[in-house]
């Protein structure tokens, strides 16, 4: 979940500090925090679903996808601990409940019920 800012150069950062910027303004986000830096990738999908659907009206939607039981990345061991995850990231950005809520979802996948060896 934690990101690090963008290793833009200087012409693209200033863009992408906009972008989001503005994306920030429309979910009417109260987080006085700088979305360029900790949660970057998390909200640059943010600021993309903004762009697809209400710049260009294009019938977009988003999907976060989190692994459990990924021993590999020491990621949560649990769906539960994942929701506490995201809950507080989302209190923490200001966009518990927003305009694009309802094109947003959360899907969970257990690494254990993947085929071991297999490629996809």
């Amino acid at each position: 979940m934690v990101s690090p800012k963008s290793h833009a150069s200087p012409q693209s950062k200033a863009l992408i500090s906009k972008s989001l910027k503005e994306c920030k303004k429309y979910l009417r986000s109260k987080s006085n925090i700088d979305w360029a830096r900790s949660f970057y990738q998390y909200t640059n999908r943010l600021a993309h679903l903004y762009f697809l659907r209400e710049l260009n009206g294009w019938p977009a939607f988003l999907i976060f996808v989190y692994f459990v039981n990924d021993k590999e990345m020491t990621g949560p061991e649990s769906e539960e601990e994942w929701r506490g995850a995201i809950k507080l990231l989302r209190a923490y950005l200001g966009v518990e409940r927003t305009k694009l809520t309802p094109f947003m979802m959360d899907v969970f996948i257990d690494v254990k019920s993947l085929p071991i060896g297999r490629r996809v």
